[in-house]
């Protein structure tokens, strides 16, 4: 695929590890291009620089000052997918970010598999559930 055609995917995470481990999974399955950042300002500074197509942010830093990070991506790009990645134990706090706006979840830990699946899904059916409202509550885990 042509560069045009490349995904651009932020990958805001907080464990230098799991981003990378995150980025590895996506890049070897689909023409993406992963982009790393540990925190609100660098997340902020790639976006000024860079289309990005989906945002995968950690539950722990979107909820940072009552949702702020999530509330401002919403509002400046209304048409980036973001995608929440939680812990189970989070789904309160997970719901009120898909009341928000966030297009989806999947659970930490991850299974790499299910992860590239819950991805490729996103490509595939938010586009067009985005302008629906994919988005919706969690009451159990997605297997």
């Amino acid at each position: 695929m042509s560069e045009m055609c490349r995904k651009n995917i932020l990958i805001l995470e907080a464990d230098r590890d799991v981003s990378e481990l995150f980025a590895r999974a996506i890049e070897t399955r689909r023409d993406c291009k992963c982009y790393l950042a540990e925190g609100e300002e660098e997340a902020a500074d790639l976006m000024q620089e860079i289309s990005f197509d989906l945002a995968l942010l950690d539950l722990g830093i979107a909820i940072d000052g009552d949702f702020r990070l999530l509330k401002k991506i919403r509002r400046r790009f209304p048409k980036l997918t973001i995608i929440i990645a939680a812990y189970l134990h989070q789904k309160e706090t997970l719901n009120k970010a898909l009341a928000l706006g966030a297009h989806g979840h999947i659970f930490k830990p991850i299974k790499l598999e299910l992860f590239r699946k819950k991805i490729e899904e996103f490509f595939l059916i938010c586009p067009a559930a985005v302008l629906s409202g994919c988005n919706r509550k969690v009451d159990t885990p997605v297997t």
